[in-house]
């Protein structure tokens, strides 16, 4: 009994797939596919990781070389950008220049001095071959930047407002004259003169009238053109403050100079013949 069971059973199941075949399978395939549909995903997971790892050791190289490729050529963007600025700075300063009675040489500067005002003067690229000669102006579209101190062939030094032996006969529109003198900056060093850690200070305006309405940020100083050193009329700076009393008649201020030679990439040097107030030199 127990074998013909064992036989029948196996046939029974044949017929029954053979007349519910439909049924049968689609039972069997429902029955399936979780695990089916666990084991694809486990597989893909697999291969996916397994090409990707072998993509990075094929295409490692390359992606490398690419990422370089993009550093270069934003470092590319950057320089241009800045070239763009210095050109259209450059553009705007010769634009100011050609607006000028005065006759101006265009001057490249070579060194300022050895950075941040540790040294009050600039070098440029003009000299006498250029028709630059000691005490001439030297501006720049801000404003005064000094005079010319020394002069070779091709070169010339500028002694900056700051310097310590700088004076220009100064004038605030309506409010006040005075002198503006150079304050150099606070020396950090034990021997004067040889420190590269230095402070610029505003300029001093002194010999200022005591009763001055002083308004400061809010009030221009000019140059006031007497003793022929100087053209009237060049910007100076901004009164930034009032410093003190020096006696019952007179007080200094502050000024913050119009412009920061340190940011300056060309001047301009009003060289002697020029109208507009050099012919009185």
């Amino acid at each position: 009994m127990r074998r013909a069971l064992r036989w029948l059973l196996p046939v029974l199941a044949v017929l029954l797939f053979l007349l519910g075949g439909g049924t049968v399978r689609r039972v069997c395939a429902e029955a399936q596919y979780p695990f089916q549909r666990a084991s694809g995903w486990a597989r893909g997971q697999v291969t996916q990781r397994l090409a990707a790892a072998w993509r990075g050791l094929c295409d490692g190289p390359a992606r490398l070389d690419a990422e370089a490729e993009a550093d270069r050529l934003r470092t590319m963007l950057r320089e241009a950008d800045r070239l763009a600025a210095e050109n259209a700075e450059l553009r705007r300063a010769l634009g100011w220049a050609r607006g000028q009675e005065a006759r101006l040489v265009a001057a490249p500067i070579l060194s300022h001095g050895g950075g941040l005002g540790v040294w009050p003067r600039l070098t440029l690229g003009v000299g006498a071959a250029h028709g630059v000669g000691p005490g001439d102006v030297v501006v720049a579209p801000e404003g005064l930047v000094g005079r010319v101190a020394e002069v070779t062939a091709h070169t010339s030094t500028v002694m900056l407002l700051s310097d310590p032996a700088s004076r220009v006969a100064a004038v605030i529109p309506g409010v006040a004259t005075g002198i503006v003198e150079g304050d150099a900056g606070e020396d950090f060093c034990a021997d004067a003169g040889e420190s590269l850690l230095y402070a610029p200070r505003p300029l001093a305006m002194r010999f200022v009238d005591k009763d001055a309405a002083l308004k400061p940020r809010r009030q221009t100083v000019l140059t006031e053109g007497s003793g022929g050193r100087y053209p009237r009329g060049l910007v100076i700076g901004t009164l930034v403050a009032r410093k003190r009393e020096t006696s019952d008649l007179l007080a200094e201020a502050w000024v913050e100079p119009a412009v920061d030679p340190t940011l300056l990439r060309v001047v301009f040097v009003r060289v002697r013949g020029a109208v507009g107030g050099d012919d009185a030199r």
